[in-house]
């Protein structure tokens, strides 16, 4: 998402498109009440202390939840240094909430340059001399007896009948 663009010299985001979205998020499900009524007994070995913070078959501690929180914040501390970088005149402390904004907001609170949909940039792009690709499906390869035979059943048996 936002991480991958912000490097552009130029974003250009269509009027619905959802930009933002700056924060980290990480959830993990727990199954050890469900193993315990089972009578399931889950043995896990690790080496470091924080090796596994939180498990989805153990009970997981406050410390370990601590430590959990603690390392999605100094990801979501590095995803903010990196837009810093990217886009420095832009306030990064207030849209690093998570939080989405369409086109024109985007615009507004300086996450993207212009707002404009793909055909529109692209034909602009051609106007100024860059060359324009357009992308299509790759055809499927024959391969093995197919491509061996390629060819084969046409024009020569089917015209003589």
């Amino acid at each position: 998402g936002y991480m991958m663009a912000c490097v552009a010299d130029h974003l250009v985001a269509a009027p619905f498109a959802m930009v933002g979205s700056i924060g980290v998020i990480a959830g993990v499900p727990n199954f050890h009440k469900l193993l315990e009524r089972n009578e399931v007994e889950f043995l896990q070995v690790t080496a470091g202390k924080y090796k596994r913070t939180v498990n989805v078959l153990t009970p997981n501690t406050e410390e370990g939840l601590a430590k959990f929180k603690e390392d999605i914040d100094i990801i979501h501390e590095a995803f903010k240094e990196h837009i810093k970088q990217c886009r420095p005149a832009l306030d990064v402390d207030e849209v690093a909430t998570g939080e989405v904004w369409l086109g024109r907001a985007a615009l507004e609170k300086g996450l993207i340059d212009e707002v404009g949909v793909g055909e529109a940039v692209l034909r602009h792009k051609a106007q100024e001399g860059f060359d324009v690709f357009e992308l299509s499906p790759a055809k499927e390869k024959k391969q093995g007896l197919a491509k061996l035979f390629e060819g084969l059943g046409s024009g020569g048996a089917g015209a003589a009948q």
